[in-house]
């Protein structure tokens, strides 16, 4: 039995009837030469082959009673692979289209709390003989990398693997009674003092490291710019010292602009995906000196500015990007857990030129850097293991029912998260994954998300969307494909 860390627990926190805490991969398989390769049997089989090494397939979650600590996971009892692989058909043959529709149905519910939360749905009838398989997880199992590595361990790289036919053993455990449960939380209310004092022992070492090694920097920074809001406030009374310091804001230092998806969503959502060159990128980025993650965000930028333009509703101001930065050292005892923080990120969107709209978002990525770098993030995540659950799930339940995304501005417009994948050809039992689309959540205040995952040489592109705020999203894969072309002929 394993405690969820705060990070993990917050995407329990955050689910109410409008918003999911899970996150998805759609991956598309060519089985020419391969019978059977990417089918349902056979990636039935393969799971239960592997299933010692696919912890997140295993787990299911314990609450504790009343919400008064962190849930737990527990290796399944009664573990039913039956109920988790799932296969479906499209009309055949079965258009990108048709496939996102009903990707987007899928997402578009909840998982069983009371199972292991992941679902997997082989779907056939794809043109050109195709399969699909959408991978359903809930984000309190894994983060982007750790996602990747799953992939990795559920396929391979030798087209002529077959699955063997045997299945795994993994330990199973009884499922603990509340008495038990209660008893455990009592005997870590005990311990969570010192944990605290601890904790704040370590802030204070690091903050004093920072001040000597300059790192307090960019935190001045922020103490000098204009940031809006509670947080702003909070920021500046810590951290404002004597001295006033010119350099560039390690934070946007406007506050993000209103835009049709920044309002509180629906239960329904739309998903469309593309594909680019990886060489294309690369090809701005080492014309520019930027990094790769630049241009991936630049030709973002340029795809929501193209589709707020033609609808007339571009802000003045720039969009701000929330962008998911991984913390993971190599150490973690645990590779499926999240290990993940954030940095916010100005899009320029306000600004025509496409070179100088990759350089801005440039110097602002580098600027949030070194705020991130200020003070380790992994300090800041152990921090939310001191906040109820049952506290943090209520306010977000009445943050929803509440609508107040309707009435505020954004502390970020969107999620744009580039998550690295691997540069190999992999299969399924001889099936070859073709490309591994990411679809990601959205929550009220942002209900839009675009999330890429290269694989193989190729940027593979899912936006997600709430249905009725961005209700013609197949308009945006057309953007991101002109802008990259826009990109390469400026350089």
């Amino acid at each position: 039995m394993q405690q969820l860390s705060g990070v993990d627990a917050s995407f329990l926190n955050m689910e109410t009837t409008t918003s999911f805490g899970h996150v998805a991969s759609m991956n598309v398989y060519d089985p020419k030469g391969a019978p059977g390769g990417g089918g349902y049997e056979v990636t039935r089989a393969l799971i239960l082959e592997r299933m010692d090494q696919l912890a997140p397939f295993r787990r299911r979650l314990v609450q504790v009673p009343l919400g008064l600590d962190l849930p737990y996971w527990v290796e399944d009892p009664d573990f039913d692979i039956d109920f988790h692989v799932r296969q479906l058909a499209l009309p055949s043959p079965g258009s990108d289209e048709q496939l996102a529709e009903q990707v987007a149905r899928i997402v578009s519910r909840p998982l069983d709390r009371s199972r292991p939360l992941w679902e997997l749905y082989v779907i056939e009838g794809l043109s050109g003989g195709r399969i699909a398989q959408l991978t359903k997880i809930h984000h309190a199992t894994i983060d982007g990398a750790s996602g990747a590595q799953m992939l990795a361990d559920m396929l391979e790289t030798d087209p002529k693997y077959r699955p063997s036919g045997d299945v795994a053993s993994w330990p199973s455990e009884r499922i603990p009674s509340d008495a038990q449960l209660l008893q455990k939380t009592a005997l870590e209310y005990l311990r969570r003092p010192e944990k605290m004092v601890r904790l704040n022992v370590r802030m204070l070492r690091q903050l004093a490291s920072s001040t000597r090694s300059g790192g307090l920097k960019a935190m001045a920074d922020v103490a000098a710019q204009p940031l809006p809001g509670p947080l702003g406030d909070a920021l500046r009374q810590r951290l404002r010292g004597g001295n006033e310091i010119d350099t560039p804001p390690a934070l946007p230092s406007t506050q993000a602009p209103r835009t049709p998806f920044n309002r509180s969503i629906t239960p329904h959502r739309r998903f469309a995906f593309t594909s680019i060159p990886l060489a294309d990128a690369k090809q701005v980025k080492n014309k520019l000196g930027t990094t790769f993650n630049d241009v991936v965000m630049a030709l973002c930028s340029a795809t929501l500015r193209r589709y707020l333009e033609e609808r007339d509703v571009l802000p003045e101001d720039p969009l701000i990007a929330m962008v998911p930065v991984s913390i993971r050292s190599g150490d973690e005892g645990d590779a499926y857990q999240n290990r993940v923080s954030g940095m916010l990120c100005n899009l320029a969107t306000d600004e025509k030129d496409p070179v100088e709209r990759l350089m801005k978002i440039h110097g602002s990525m580098n600027s949030a850097k070194e705020m991130h770098a200020a003070i380790p993030a992994e300090l800041l995540q152990d921090y939310t293991l001191f906040a109820p659950p049952a506290i943090a799930a209520r306010a977000m339940r009445m943050y929803a029912r509440t609508r107040i995304a309707d009435r505020m501005n954004p502390p970020f417009n969107l999620i744009i998260s580039n998550v690295p994948g691997p540069n190999e050809p992999l299969y399924s039992a001889g099936a070859k994954l073709l490309h591994f689309y990411p679809v990601s959540a959205v929550v009220d205040g942002q209900g839009l998300n675009m999330t890429v995952q290269s694989y193989n040489g190729s940027l593979d592109f899912g936006f997600i969307s709430c249905r009725e705020l961005v209700p013609d999203l197949w308009d945006m894969t057309g953007y991101l494909e002109d802008a990259m072309q826009e990109l390469l002929d400026s350089v």
